[in-house]
């Protein structure tokens, strides 16, 4: 949730990933497999029940990355857990019913990427003010959590992110992984691979490719004895 992409490829076809930059314990081994609404949802379970990307049977994806514009002091406690409220988007029919009906009080403060047939946002919370951004669908957008790192640190890996893209000449969404693991390879406490001291450090990196037959791709890094785990979902 730490470090997230949104990369077009060709016609409406896109992926979004994330690296998920998190203490070990917190670490996903499974993709679940849930029906919220009428909506059957995919996503790599958290061990508290939630999510930091979800996608569903009908073309709708969701990320998050933990903060919105700075790194904020929290205020416990929170009515709901953000990994929760991911889950709970997909409630709501369509993006615009979720941004204007979900009750946002007391959710500690996430940036959320929401990709729908119709809508592809950028949506910040921070503790009071929606900001929500229309991005382009032609568009590469990278992000990093405000949480862990500052202004300086963000635009570094965004740098890294793009020096990386410079290199490919034909994108699939198996060379976006490869860029979520080389960039700022050499500097453990920002780079895309990063480690804190053991304390924090990147347990997984997590795909959503949209295309016709949609897949969820999630790649555990704290047991090298587990396979990388997918679920082909038919819209």
């Amino acid at each position: 949730m730490c470090l997230v992409s949104y990369v077009p490829l060709s016609g409406n076809e896109y992926c979004i990933t994330s690296n998920r930059d998190e203490a070990p314990a917190r670490a996903a081994y499974q993709i679940q497999e849930e029906t919220v609404g009428d909506q059957k949802v995919y996503y790599p379970a958290d061990t508290l029940g939630g999510s930091w990307i979800v996608c569903s049977e009908n073309k709708r994806s969701v990320c998050l990355l933990n903060g919105a514009f700075i790194r904020h002091e929290r205020q416990l406690p929170y009515r709901m857990s953000r990994g929760i409220m991911m889950k709970e988007f997909f409630k709501f029919s369509n993006a615009v019913d979720f941004l204007e009906g979900f009750d946002f009080r007391r959710i500690e403060p996430f940036t959320m990427v929401i990709a729908e047939p119709l809508y592809l946002f950028e949506f910040r919370w921070d503790s009071e003010i929606k900001h929500i951004k229309t991005l382009q669908r032609d568009q590469t957008y990278v992000w990093s959590s405000s949480t862990l790192y500052d202004v300086d640190a963000i635009e570094k890996r965004q740098d890294w992110f793009n020096e990386e893209l410079d290199k490919v000449d034909n994108l699939s969404p198996e060379l976006i992984v490869n860029i979520h693991k080389a960039g700022g390879a050499k500097d453990r406490s920002i780079g895309f691979l990063m480690n804190w001291e053991d304390r924090v450090r990147t347990i997984s990196i997590s795909q959503i490719h949209s295309a016709d037959q949609s897949q969820l791709l999630h790649i555990p890094l704290e047991d090298t004895s587990i396979e990388p785990l997918s679920k082909t979902i038919y819209g």
